[in-house]
This record gives C-alpha cells, structure tokens and sequence, in this order.
C-alpha cells in the first residue's frame, strides 16, 4: 500500500470529535470531510443566531433557530455522501469521547477548554485546541503523556467573567476560519501518523500587527491534568487569550 493510500485509510477509519460546531468547528468539520475522515462527532448544545453567520460558514438566514448540529450534519452528508456524522445537541462530557481518534476544541470559553483537555488527558486522546479573541489567534497540540496540555501552559481557568468570550468581545469573521483549517490540518496529522507542528509548540498570531510566533512550551511537573503521566522541567505559565499577551 502507497504512502497515500495508508493515510487515505486512516482517514476513513477515524473518528474526529468536535466539540462546538461554531466559528471555530464549523470551518475545521468542513475541512476534515473534505479531507475524507469516515466519522465526524459534534458536540453542541446551541441553536442558529443572527450573530453567528458572519463566522460560522455551515449556516445561513433559512437556518435560524435550528440546532447547529442538526444543520452541520446535513450539509455536510449532502457534500459528502460516504460521510457519517454522529450528532449531539449537548453539552460536552467525558463520555462523548468513547471512540474518538482525535478531538478539536471549538468551544469559545475557558472553562470550556479546560474541561475538554481534562477529558482528553485522562482518556489520552490527541487533542488540537485553538481559540480566536478579536485579531488573536493560538493554537495548541495535546499528546497526552507526550506533550504539554492546555493545563500546563494556562495553569487554570480565570475568574468568571474575567475573560470575555468572542461572542461578548467579538472577532474578526475570517479569523475562526483560519483556525479552524489549522486545526483540521493538525487533526489530519494525528490520524495519519505524520509529525504534528504544534505539540509542545505554541502557536499564536495577531492579524492586526500581522505577527505570528511559536512559543516552546512544556509540561508541568504539577499539572493536575497530566503530571501523573510524565515528569518534565516546568515552564512559565502563559496567559490566556484574551487576558494578556497570548499573541
């Protein structure tokens, strides 16, 4: 078998999770059933809104109301026949991880994030976290008992209500997109074994000064989420999006 015929197999087996089918997971579902993935997995607990459109390229006006998943599924099974989508219109919990080969983060909170990279270090399931604030963009890789997590870098959620949401702070329409493609390409990488570009590699960009970066990161010897899976040299927590200068 050819080098892309075994990653065309992989894709086609897997099973990629995507947790918040909005700006973010919207654009990186999009490209994982471009990119052939056999089983898509959404996980969202919202409907449609006006204030969606402008970011989230899977939905428009007729779909108002409508629960995203609902809407995802769809026209993703019309453009892509060998499809499956298995939907959930819900919260994300550990248990919506059974069978994932690879999760992405879409979900547009901190709280959110870190109880989906708890999940995924205890289960040991990749994960390829991004989030997008006004021009900023980050982007990080989990390989649990590999790499550093969200946990070690960001150390703990802030204060509710410390750290506005896109939604409440706004972003650039085209941003999420970006992200999304990143993550899917991340995700890609993961399934078909080949060398992932941001474990132990933060990613982080401003669209606004036209700067991007890769930060070295490592995992943290107190880390609740994953110390109990490596022991490595502790590095300087970073700061959320949002918060400081993540970017």
């Amino acid at each position: 078998m050819s080098t892309n015929e075994e990653s065309e197999t992989r894709l086609a087996r897997s099973r990629a999770l995507v947790v918040g089918v909005g700006g973010l997971g919207a654009p990186a579902a999009m490209a994982l059933a471009a990119a052939g993935v056999g089983t898509l997995i959404l996980v969202d607990p919202d409907r449609v809104e006006l204030s969606n459109l402008h970011r989230q390229p899977l939905y428009e006006t007729a779909d108002l109301g409508r629960p995203k998943v609902e809407v995802a599924a769809a026209r993703l099974e019309r453009l892509h026949p060998a499809l499956h989508v298995d939907r959930h219109e819900a919260s994300f919990t550990a248990g919506h991880l059974a069978g994932a080969t690879v999760v992405l983060d879409g979900t547009d909170s901190i709280a959110a994030k870190f109880l989906v990279n708890d999940a995924c270090v205890a289960a040991g399931i990749p994960l390829v976290h991004a989030g997008v604030l006004g021009f900023r963009v980050q982007l990080l890789t989990v390989l649990p008992g590999q790499s550093a997590c969200y946990r070690c870098v960001f150390e703990e959620a802030p204060p509710p209500g410390d750290v506005p949401s896109c939604q409440e702070a706004g972003v650039l329409g085209p941003l999420p997109a970006l992200a999304g493609a990143l993550q899917a390409a991340e995700a890609i990488r993961v399934v078909t074994g080949v060398p992932v570009a941001y474990a132990d590699r933060l990613l982080a960009g401003d669209l606004h000064t036209g700067r991007w970066r890769t930060v070295p990161v490592a995992a943290r010897a107190a880390c609740p989420a994953c110390a109990r899976l490596h022991l490595r040299p502790a590095r300087a927590g970073l700061h959320v999006i949002g918060r400081s200068e993540a970017s």
